[in-house]
Formats: C-alpha cells, sequence, structure tokens
C-alpha cells in the first residue's frame, strides 16, 4: 500500500442516527486531487447493512456533524457558501437549505442548538460583522492563561451557544466554551455543557445545565481537582452520564471514572470507578434505549471494546471482541448499537453491533491491500512486568530491518490505526515496524501506569528496550539494522533513548521535549504540567532528571527531527533547540519543518513529503 493508496482510503469521522433508527448518516472524508485536500461528505449508510451506502451532500467546502431532528431532517455543518461555516438543512425530500451562522451543531427532539465564535459584547450577528469591520489591529490583549490551544491563539472570539432563531443562551461566556463539549437532552429543554473556569493554564471543566427557554445556569458537576467531560444524556432527560479525570499530581497519575448525574435531585455518584477501567478519550458514552444501563469504550490491553455497565447495580460487562470502537448510537429498540471500528490492520469502518448475540456486521466495504501482516509480542521488563506490543511486518522471505515505533500520549497504545503518520508506509518500504505499549501506557490497570510515574522517562526506556530486544531474537529480524521513532511522547522517548544507548543506526525525533523546565511555560495547558511534575521552581530535580537534555553529550547516532510550525502542545522551540543543540555537538541531524501544521502532520501534501523523508533518511543508515 504506497503512499497515494493509503490517501485513496475514505476516513469516516462520525455517525448520527435518526431518532426512530430508520436512517444512518456517516461523515467521511476523501481525497480531492483538483484541491490537494480531504473534503468531507455525508453519507447515507444501510442500518441493516444490505445495501451499498448513498451519498447525500457534495460540495467543495465539505459537510460534517450530522445531526437529526425530530421531524427527520438531517442538520449538518458546512462551508460551502462564501467559506463561511453555516448550519444547513437537507429535509427528507428536497434539496438542502441555509439555516445560519454556525460552527458546530447538537439536537434534542426539536430545539436546534449550535455554537458561533463572536467578538465580545456583540449583541447578535450583526453587530459582530460590524465591530469586525471596524477591528483595525491583530492584537489581542489576554488577562488569563492559557494564551493558545493546540495550533491556534485563543482570542479575540469567544464561543457562543446560540438556538437557531438566534437566542443567545451564553451572552457572556468569556472563555467558558474554549474547548466546546455539549448536548441537549431529548426533551429539548435543557443545554449540558462543559464550562471552564479560569485556573492558571489548566482550566476547571464543569459541567452545567442551562435553560432554554430563560437561559438560566447552574453547576451541576464541580470538581477543584478535576475535570468533566463527554456530557450524554438518558432517553427520560433526567439522568446525565459523563468523564471526570482526576488531575494528575507530582506523585500520583491521573485517572478517570464515569459518574452519573441526577438533574432532578443534583445527586452525582460514581458509576464506573475500578482502578482496572480506563475510560477512552473520546469514550462516547451512549444510554441504552431504556435508560437501565450505559454503554461506553475503555482501554483493554491495545483494544477498546464497548462495555455495558447497569445503572442499579454498576457490574460492568465487556460487550465487544478484538479493535476499537468510536461514535456510539444506540438502536432505540435497544436490540442493536452501531459505531465505528478500527484495528491496527483495519481503518475506521462503521459496524452494527448485536446487543443481544453479540455479532458485528460491517455496514460499508473498506478495500485495503496491506503490505504486510501484524503479530501480538511480548517481553518481560526487568521488574518482571510483562510488555506486550504489536509488529508489523513486511511479506518478504528476507530478515527485515526494523523500526522501533513509540506512541504518544503517554496514556494511549501503540494498536490501533492510524491516519496521521501511519507505520504502513514504512511496511510498505520493507520495514518491520515494533509499536509497543510500555509503562504509561493506558489499557493496563492503574498500576500499569504507576509503576512508570516516578521513573518516567527511565521506566518507559527500560520497557522499550526489553522488547526491542525481544523481537531482535526472532529469525525474521535483521537485528544488524535497526531505528527508532515516535512522536509527541514518543518524540520525547526518542530524545531520551538518544542519550542512553547507541544500538539504534538513527532515530526520528517528531514533536518531542527536549527540555523540561522550558516547556513547561511555554506550553498550551501549562498548567496541567504543572500539577503532573510541580513548578520548574518548586521541584527543579524532578524537571532536571526528566530532561533529555541532560544528556547530550552522550549522543552520537544521526537524528533526523520534524515539527509543525504552529504545535502549541510541544512549542517549535523545543525541536529548533534540540536541532540546534545537535549541530552545535557536531551530531549528524536535519530539521524538517512544516510551518503550516501543528501537533500533527494532517495536509497530504505535508504527510507525503515527511513520510519520504523519513523513508530516505532510514534507507540512509539501514540500507
Amino acid at each position: 500500500m504506497d503512499f497515494d493508496r493509503f490517501l485513496a482510503l475514505p476516513r469516516l469521522s462520525s455517525l448520527a442516527l435518526a431518532p426512530d433508527g430508520s436512517r444512518l448518516v456517516a461523515a467521511i472524508a476523501q481525497y480531492d486531487d483538483e484541491s490537494g485536500k480531504l473534503i468531507s461528505a455525508l453519507w447515507e449508510l444501510d442500518p441493516t447493512g444490505t445495501t451499498e451506502p448513498v451519498r447525500l451532500t457534495r460540495s467543495a467546502g465539505g459537510e460534517s456533524q450530522p445531526a437529526f431532528h425530530s421531524d427527520g431532517s438531517l442538520y449538518f455543518i458546512s462551508t460551502r457558501d462564501d467559506d463561511k461555516s453555516a448550519l444547513w438543512r437537507l429535509p427528507s425530500t428536497g434539496e438542502a437549505e441555509r439555516v445560519c451562522s454556525a460552527d458546530a451543531v447538537r439536537i434534542g427532539g426539536s430545539t436546534v442548538v449550535v455554537t458561533t465564535a463572536m467578538l465580545p459584547g456583540a449583541k447578535d450577528a450583526a453587530d459582530d460583522e460590524a465591530q469586525r469591520k471596524e477591528r483595525k489591529s491583530s492584537g489581542i490583549l489576554h488577562t488569563s492563561t492559557p494564551v493558545c490551544v493546540w495550533n491556534h491563539e485563543l482570542g479575540p472570539d469567544e464561543t457562543r451557544l446560540h438556538l437557531v432563531d438566534g437566542i443567545d443562551l451564553t451572552p457572556t461566556p468569556g472563555r467558558a466554551l474554549l474547548d466546546t463539549e455539549y448536548v441537549v437532552t431529548p426533551d429539548g429543554s435543557t443545554v449540558i455543557a462543559k464550562w471552564s473556569v479560569d485556573r492558571a493554564g489548566w482550566p476547571q471543566a464543569q459541567l452545567v445545565a442551562i435553560d432554554v427557554a430563560t437561559g438560566e445556569r447552574r453547576v451541576i458537576a464541580d470538581d477543584p481537582q478535576a475535570v468533566f467531560t463527554e456530557p450524554t444524556l438518558s432517553p427520560d432527560s433526567r439522568y446525565v452520564v459523563a468523564i471526570r479525570w482526576q488531575d494528575p499530581q507530582p506523585d500520583t497519575p491521573p485517572s478517570g471514572a464515569v459518574v452519573l448525574i441526577d438533574l432532578q435531585t443534583g445527586e452525582l455518584r460514581d458509576l464506573v470507578n475500578d482502578r482496572a477501567v480506563w475510560p477512552s478519550e473520546p469514550a462516547s458514552p451512549a444510554f441504552a434505549a431504556d435508560g437501565s444501563a450505559v454503554y461506553f469504550v475503555c482501554d483493554d490491553r491495545g483494544d477498546h471494546p464497548v462495555v455495558r455497565v447497569d445503572l442499579e447495580s454498576g457490574v460492568w460487562t465487556r460487550i465487544t471482541e478484538a479493535g476499537s470502537y468510536g461514535s456510539l448510537q444506540v438502536a432505540p429498540d435497544g436490540s442493536a448499537l452501531f459505531a465505528l471500528h478500527h484495528d491496527v490492520d483495519s481503518p475506521h469502518t462503521p459496524v452494527r453491533v448485536d446487543l443481544v448475540t453479540g455479532d458485528v456486521v460491517q455496514l460499508m466495504q473498506v478495500e485495503v491491500e496491506l503490505p504486510g501482516r501484524v503479530e501480538h509480542v511480548e517481553a518481560t521488563a526487568p521488574d518482571g512486568t510483562t510488555i506486550h506490543g504489536w509488529l508489523l511486518l513486511p511479506d518478504s522471505d528476507e530478515p527485515a530491518p526494523l523500526v522501533l515505533r513509540v506512541h504518544g500520549g503517554p496514556h494511549a497504545s501503540g494498536r490501533g490505526w492510524n491516519w496521521s503518520l501511519s507505520p504502513w508506509w514504512l511496511v510498505t518500504a520493507g520495514y518491520a515496524v515494533l509499536q509497543p505499549d510500555p509503562a504509561l501506557s493506558s489499557g493496563y490497570g492503574q498500576e500499569f501506569i504507576e509503576r512508570g510515574w516516578e521513573g518516567w522517562s527511565a521506566t518507559v526506556y527500560d520497557d522499550l528496550m526489553a522488547i526491542t530486544d525481544a523481537v531482535e531474537q526472532r529469525p525474521d529480524i535483521d537485528a544488524t539494522r535497526t531505528a527508532a521513532l515516535g512522536g509527541s511522547f514518543g518524540g520525547l522517548m526518542i530524545n531520551w533513548i538518544a542519550g542512553q544507548t547507541d544500538r539504534f543506526r538513527c532515530l526520528i525525533s517528531h514533536a518531542g521535549i527536549w527540555h523540561h523546565a522550558s516547556y513547561q511555560p511555554t506550553a498550551d495547558y501549562s498548567g496541567y504540567f504543572a500539577r503532573q511534575f510541580g513548578t520548574p521552581e518548586d521541584r527543579p530535580e524532578r524537571y532536571a532528571e526528566r530532561s533529555p537534555v541532560r544528556f547530550l553529550a552522550n549522543i552520537t547516532t544521526p537524528i533526523l527531527v520534524t515539527h509543525g510550525g504552529l504545535d502549541e502542545r510541544v512549542p517549535t522551540s523545543q525541536g529548533i533547540h534540540l536541532f540546534t543543540d545537535l549541530q552545535r555537538r557536531g551530531v549528524e541531524s536535519a530539521y524538517l519543518s512544516f510551518p503550516d501544521e501543528g501537533h500533527g502532520i494532517t495536509k497530504p501534501a505535508n504527510a507525503r513529503l515527511w513520510n519520504q523523508t523519513v523513508i530516505d533518511w532510514l534507507d540512509k543508515y539501514l540500507r
């Protein structure tokens, strides 16, 4: 599977099920040769899997975020009208019509709520437009942190929640909706939203209930040491289920729980708070049709299965087997749920899961010709812990050179389909790729994360070397030709590896931390990392111990450094600092910069260049 074939694969991002369960719509992005971009469109899927998908929309701007109204019409977001994001309505019969300006949409019954970006003080859309025309300067005055998130600076716009008739439910939100998550109760009376409260460098995320009729807002979930995400609603509009993430502390890793909130009594209780269960991000919670249980996705040894938890007993049961699931939609008769499924060897595909038999039926065929196969591998870490991984092997009779690929996160897994920086590009080029789950990976219980919390990179390094040692003993691997690659936390680990060993012929570090003390105050959510490590002034020894830069003098292995110029999660200064230090020390190195990319490399032309540059770097030292 060369890059062009990979690029041609359809990319599914979300599902929407009609209230009566008769229609299922997916947002699917495909590569457009003329524009050189991925353009999303809406497709109708047969819920039974009998007939072929039918394309519903087509425009240069693309369509996304499908949502059904109680009258059966389909709403969606599109930039088809002069490049401005807007809400559109597609009736059961007839053509789509523009409704209003909008960036996102959620529907409960017949109540349609959208988000819009408006200047502070703007009374309505017309006033906002007038103020923008008068605005001469690009300056933004910040009075709190964060200043940036992911790949953009915040402000001067603020996100607001509106009804489609123009009524503003949040006229003075400030930054409360900067990371917008919201749902509308099935009876249409209330909006449940994630509401961010200023907290230095890391906003505290509450959940609030907003009365649609009056705009009155009340807090329904609040914990000064946690954030609440992914609210979802029971069919009777009484209960909210959400995910609570406990903040990390220097000596305690974060933890996740599923909580249940009674909107009538205000009671909040833990539904699932099990050290063995780590909710996926996203967990995609969804109520059972009769409201007696909740389905959500958790991490489990590389899989992301659907589990069912009974509201009364709290007993949870795994529903699906291998692979990862998301975008859960429960049939109104309770017979099935619909989801997107993927695995390390198969891209996202819509499926129907029978809740009685457990049978899984694909609703759309995605043709993928992989250049090799996948095997599960294991090794024993120095402390006796079993380390799991996935080895992607090319179709070859000769022993293959090996690339260790370290995942980001770090609370994630090496298993699953990856659209950004796909390992299959390397397999196509003849390389075996090892994707392990070392310490700090999720899916192996809280203890597995705790065992790496104090040692951090050092413990992760030991796990990576143990499983690399084991894989190198295989007859289908050429242990004399090895390299390592990683992005984000994986990039940090490549930087750490560089100062610990010269066993690899070359390394590739993407968007990795190099100097912790300078990273913490410049990262977008700097307050999160201050909670995780302490501040540089309070815990200088921890920052020094965990910074790869302290081993600069040991580095001799050639390193390719890559980074996106818009990256605010790991600022570009980290990549430039690393490259500058390597050049000053005479270490063979190169720096590949993408000024128009953020933390990942997402634009097709840029991904193509990244892929080819990485393969050229590997070929130079391993061929």
